[in-house]
């Protein structure tokens, strides 16, 4: 400060002197002089004053801005978010002001910014939104929008922009649907709705919610009339492929026909009804012929439904000698309730027909068990085989059994009413089946001791005669062991000397050898009728040891003879 100071009185002392100088040189008195120096102080004083109050406007300006821009700057800083740190304290007026003014043009410039990106942002939803007819979004303005404001509608543009690819990818494909059902339907566009969709103008059509439903409404309308024809061609085909078979149209003249009329649209439709119409008539000039064939159809569904009299009874056209278009409406609409009822309860009916099955094979099975010739044609293992296949029978059926009850309750909890079997529930058709085997069983067996009694009556009162064997090894059997059975015999003392004595004189007797022969022949036959007696199954003697061991005591007990214990021991 100092050293300024002694340059500016360096500087005044040098302007004077030269003043002075300049002065004397004119010729100027002292007093001219002196009122020149006064004018040059004042001079400078008026220098220093203006000098002065230029760095005081200064000063006021460097004051002035750094208020305004640092008000500023404290409320973008705030509005804006941008975390700009506050100045220091020791900064001078200059650099403070400096500071604010470049923090405020760029707050300023970001805000600016912003401006133009969410102006932007709303004339891009507002253009989505007259496109999708969607509302706008509540968007709240702000003198500053923030940076979280402009990517919430972002994202909204964005879910409108993706909104409006989805609608349009819908548009082209209800677009080309309806183009083509309409072509099935051999039909125009006929509402203006159709027209706009149809004419090509996608650009003109709006995207919105109520007409996209309305173009998906218009699809599936379509969609319903075209499987409804298709429906109808099919049914159409059927009945006349039906009633050609029952008029014995040739099949391969009604197949090229039907050919020729395929497909579902209103042209084919009208050939097909046409058609339908001729073999109508045809139908009603051979009533009676169309008649007898459903009677036909009618009793193969009632045994396949395995319907019962009762029911049949109820069904009184069946019995009616009308010929007339009531009685054929009815047998048909009769037949098609029966299939429908048979498709709907397909697989009860499979498991019914299989344990049908199984029942046969296991009446088969004990017939074959109660004939004897079985046991001497014994190859490739018969015996057993039979065996394996009635114990896999008599397994298998509990478990059929038992499924068939389980899908008969299902179809009473659907239906509201129990599954009738020839009139008769899934449980007591079963167990009918099993009383009758049962009673059966008692009568065979009663049937076989009344006639093997009566046929000892008559060989102890008549005698025997011999009688042809059906195998040859059942002959050489007994052959070969005549004589030692005879001699057994006599050997053992028999308790009841007197039958054998009245059984060897009888007069229509050939012997002793005949009467054995006869005997051995009998027991050989009554084996399996008495096998519920000695073992209380055929399954006990499936063996051959088994089956001589049980010959011997049965042909024995016959006469009464017992084994000692010893010798009963070795034979068994």
């Amino acid at each position: 400060m100092e050293t300024t100071i002694e340059e500016i009185k360096e500087v005044v002392h040098g302007a004077a002197t030269q003043l002075d100088s300049i002065w004397s040189e004119c010729g100027f008195s002292e007093e001219m002089c002196r009122h020149r120096r006064h004018k040059m102080v004042d001079h400078v004083k008026a220098l220093m004053s203006q000098m002065i109050d230029g760095e005081k406007n200064l000063r006021k300006t460097l004051v002035k801005s750094i208020d305004d821009n640092g008000l500023k700057f404290y409320q973008l800083n705030k509005q804006l978010g941008a975390g700009i740190p506050d100045p220091e304290e020791h900064l001078s007026l200059i650099e403070l002001e400096r500071y604010l003014r470049r923090a405020v043009v760029e707050m300023e410039k970001e805000v600016k910014e912003r401006h133009s990106a969410l102006e932007e942002l709303r004339s891009q939803e507002q253009e989505l939104c007259e496109c999708l007819r969607e509302e706008l979004s509540d968007f709240e303005k702000k003198a500053v929008p923030s940076k979280e404001s402009i990517k919430d509608l972002e994202r909204i543009v964005k879910t409108l922009e993706q909104e409006k690819v989805d609608r349009v990818k819908t548009f082209h494909r209800l677009k080309d649907n309806l183009e083509r059902l309409l072509k099935e339907l051999e039909q125009s566009p006929v509402s203006s709705f159709e027209c706009s969709v149809v004419a090509g103008l996608e650009d003109l059509f709006v995207l919105s919610t109520e007409n996209l439903r309305r173009l998906k409404m218009l699809n599936e309308e379509y969609e319903k009339r075209v499987e409804d024809n298709k429906c109808e061609s099919v049914e159409l085909q059927e009945k006349i492929r039906l009633l050609s078979d029952r008029l014995g149209h040739d099949p391969g003249g009604r197949d090229q026909l039907l050919a020729s009329m395929t497909g579902h649209a209103p042209s084919s439709l009208c050939k097909l009804r046409e058609q339908l119409a001729l073999l109508e008539e045809a139908k009603k000039e051979n009533m009676g012929h169309f008649i007898s064939q459903l009677r036909q159809e009618l009793e193969e569904m009632w045994e396949k439904c395995y319907v019962g009299e009762e029911e049949k009874e109820e069904f009184t056209p069946y019995v009616s000698d009308e010929c007339t278009e009531e009685v054929l409406e009815a047998h048909n609409v009769e037949v098609e309730r029966l299939k429908k009822f048979h498709s709907e309860n397909q697989k009860l009916y499979a498991v019914l027909d299989h344990w049908h099955q199984l029942w046969g094979k296991h009446l088969n099975l004990e017939e074959q068990s109660n004939n004897p010739d079985r046991l001497f044609g014994n190859r490739g293992c018969a015996l057993l085989q039979e065996e394996k296949e009635r114990r896999r029978v008599r397994g298998e059926l509990p478990r059929v059994e038992k499924e068939l009850e389980d899908l008969a309750e299902v179809y009473k909890e659907k239906s509201g009413q129990p599954f009738l079997i020839k009139g008769q529930t899934v449980s007591d058709y079963i167990l009918d089946h099993w009383h009758r085997y049962h009673d059966q069983r008692k009568q065979e067996k009663k049937e076989r001791q009344t006639a093997r009694t009566k046929e000892l009556l008559h060989e102890t009162r008549l005698g025997s005669r011999p009688r042809t064997v059906s195998y040859k090894r059942h002959v050489a059997a007994e052959e070969s062991g005549r004589k030692t059975k005879q001699r057994r015999l006599q050997e053992n003392n028999s308790p009841e000397p007197s039958l054998l004595t009245t059984i060897s004189t009888t007069p229509q007797s050939i012997g002793g050898r005949g009467i054995l022969r006869d005997r051995n022949q009998r027991t050989l036959r009554s084996v399996p009728a008495e096998k519920d007696k000695t073992h209380g199954s055929s399954q006990e003697i499936s063996t051959y040891s088994n089956f001589s061991r049980v010959q011997c005591s049965a042909f024995l007990d016959s006469f009464g003879w017992r084994f000692p214990s010893a010798k009963r021991r070795r034979l068994n």
